[in-house]
C-alpha cells in the first residue's frame, strides 16, 4: 500500500503490478482494492493471465473445473483441491489424482461446453493455449495458466494463490523451491560456459526437443546445464524438432528422455512401479546407431526422466535430478530422492506416497 501511495505522488514508478484493480490508472482505487485483498472483503478480484487476457473473478471462488494435469497440480499445492468439481477426461484414473477419481469429466482439449454448463463451476482453469469460447459459458469465468513452464510457474501460482485466497500457500511452495535453487545456484553460477554441461533433452518422441521457451528449457538452465537446443525456434510451447544430424553436431555430454505422458504405452511416474518400460526406452536411445559417437553415448551419461516429475509444478524435483547428474561431484551431498519425497510430504501429503517403494520417476536409479 505504501508503495502504491508513493507511486500516486509521484515518488516512485508504477510496476506492471501497482494498478490493482485493472482499471488503467493508479488512484486510490487500486489502494482500496488491495486493502480489500488483505482483508479478504473483495467481491471481485481482476488479473491478467497467462494468455495475456484481462479477467475479473467474482469472489469468493468455491467450484472450479480444471484441464489438465499441471493445473490441477497446483490447486492441491494450494490445498484448493475440495473447490474442484470437474476435471478433464482421464485425470480423474491418475495415480496422483485420487481425490478426482468419482469427480464429472469436462472433455479434453475441446472443451465439453455441455458439461460445464450443467457443472456451473465459478472458475474453469484451461491451458494458455487452449481455445475455450468464453460466450458459451454465460456466468462462468475462464482463466488460462499453463503450470509446466517453470519460468512462469512462481508467478502463475501467486496469482492464482491471490485468487483463491491462499497466498500464504502459494508463498510456502515457492520458498520450499527458492531453497532449493539458491542451494545449486550457489555452486554452478560462477561455472564458466566451456565447464558446464551440455545438455540435449528429448521429449516422449524421438528427436523433439525443447527450447528456453519449453517446458523443461529453463529446469536445464535452473540446474546450470547448457541446453542445446535452447535458441532455436520452436512452438508456442517450446518444443521444436531437429534430427539425428543435428545432435551429433551439437555431441551433448548428457541426454535426458522424457518418458510416459501417453506416448508408445509407456507407464512411469506414479502409474507404475515396474520400471520395465522405461529400461525400453533408456535402451532404444543408447542404441540408436546415428547417436553412437556422441559423448553422453560413449561415456553413459543418458537418463530418463517422467513427465510426472518435470511437466508441472513439482519441477524442482527435476532440477535436483538434473544437477545431480550434471554435476556428480559438485553435488555429491545432493539427494533428489530425499528432496522428492519432502515435496510429496509437504504439498501433496494425502497421498501417502513414498517414492524410495511406489512409482519409477528416473532410471537408471541412483546410486546409492
Amino acid at each position: 500500500i505504501a508503495f502504491v501511495q508513493d507511486v500516486i505522488s509521484g515518488a516512485k514508478s508504477a510496476t506492471s503490478l501497482t494498478d490493482a484493480n485493472y482499471d488503467g490508472k493508479i488512484d486510490e482505487g487500486d489502494i482500496e482494492q488491495i486493502e480489500q485483498i488483505l482483508n479478504g472483503t473483495e467481491k471481485e478480484i481482476t488479473i491478467l493471465d497467462s494468455a495475456n487476457r484481462t479477467v475479473t473473478i467474482k469472489e469468493p471462488v468455491n467450484k472450479i473445473a480444471v484441464y489438465g494435469n499441471e493445473p490441477a497440480d497446483a490447486l492441491r499445492i494450494l490445498g484448493a483441491e475440495d473447490k474442484v468439481i470437474g476435471v478433464e477426461n482421464n485425470l480423474e484414473k491418475k495415480a496422483f489424482f485420487p481425490e478426482y477419481r468419482n469427480l464429472s469429466t469436462i472433455g479434453g482439449w475441446d472443451a465439453d461446453y455441455e458439461a460445464l454448463l450443467s457443472l456451473k463451476p465459478d472458475l474453469v482453469i484451461a491451458y494458455a493455449a487452449q481455445e475455450i469460447d468464453d460466450k458459451k459459458l454465460p456466468g462462468i469465468t475462464v482463466l488460462h495458466f499453463d503450470f509446466y513452464k517453470a519460468r512462469n510457474t512462481f508467478k502463475e501460482i501467486k496469482t492464482l494463490g491471490v485468487v483463491l485466497g491462499k497466498e500464504k500457500e502459494a508463498q510456502e511452495y515457492i520458498d520450499f523451491c527458492d531453497e532449493i535453487i539458491d542451494e545449486v545456484r550457489g555452486k554452478v553460477d560462477s561455472l564458466p560456459d566451456d565447464q558446464r554441461a551440455r545438455v540435449y533433452i528429448e521429449t516422449a518422441d524421438p528427436y523433439v526437443t525443447h527450447t528456453s521457451n519449453g517446458a523443461t528449457g529453463y529446469q536445464i538452465e535452473l540446474a546450470g546445464g547448457r541446453n542445446m537446443a535452447a535458441d532455436l525456434a520452436g512452438s508456442a510451447t517450446g518444443w521444436v524438432e531437429v534430427d539425428a544430424e543435428w545432435v551429433v553436431k551439437e555431441d551433448p555430454q548428457v541426454i535426458v528422455k522424457m518418458a510416459g505422458w501417453n506416448r508408445g504405452n509407456i507407464s512411469s511416474g506414479y502409474e507404475t512401479s515396474d520400471t520395465g518400460d522405461v529400461q525400453k526406452v533408456w535402451d532404444e536411445i543408447r542404441n540408436r546407431p546415428e547417436l553412437a559417437k556422441i559423448k553422453a553415448i560413449q561415456d553413459n551419461r543418458v537418463h530418463v526422466i517422467s513427465f510426472d516429475v518435470t511437466y508441472n509444478p513439482d519441477f524442482i524435483i527435476s532440477v535436483a535430478y538434473m544437477v545431480k547428474w550434471f554435476y556428480p561431484d559438485l553435488f555429491r551431498d545432493m539427494d533428489p530422492v530425499a528432496i522428492h519425497q519432502e515435496f510429496i510430504d509437504k504439498f501433496h501429503k494425502q497421498l501417502k506416497w513414498n517414492v524410495t517403494k511406489e512409482g519409477v520417476f528416473v532410471y537408471p536409479p541412483l546410486a546409492s
